[in-house]
């Protein structure tokens, strides 16, 4: 994982879980200002048996997700844990909906394998995904 300075804040691009202020603010301990982003060259898919995503290079396809802003080092170091090894930050540029362009990290998968070709969908996640994931990864 990259580590960030003490005084220095970072943007985090999020594209699953993460996207859902309650788990947000759960993981990090609270939840900052958000804008609604997209992401070029990526894409989000299923992984294998699990309800959350992955987001990995992909040319000509985007991402839609949630650009939360000025994160401390204290609260990167806590979705860290979270996101475990099979995920790590990346530096990317993201685009708001006004147009505008933000320097932030994601968390982009890093293993080989595991994952589906399938997208992911945010409202199944919502609905359905939402209650498997929390009774593994939030209790």
């Amino acid at each position: 994982m990259t580590q960030c300075d003490r005084d220095e804040s970072i943007n985090l691009f999020t594209y699953g879980s993460l996207m859902l202020p309650t788990i947000f603010q759960r993981v990090a301990g609270r939840c900052p200002v958000a804008l609604e982003a997209t992401l070029e060259n990526w894409k989000r898919v299923r992984v294998q048996n699990e309800s959350y995503p992955a987001a990995i290079p992909s040319p000509g396809e985007r991402i839609r997700g949630l650009l939360w802003l000025s994160l401390s080092s204290s609260e990167l170091l806590r979705l860290d844990a979270f996101e475990g090894s099979d995920y790590k930050r990346a530096e990317i540029q993201v685009i708001d909906l006004s147009g505008h362009s933000h320097s932030a990290q994601i968390y982009g998968w890093c293993q080989k394998g595991k994952l589906t070709n399938e997208p992911w969908d945010v409202h199944w996640f919502e609905t359905v995904g939402v209650k498997d994931f929390s009774n593994k990864f939030l209790l």
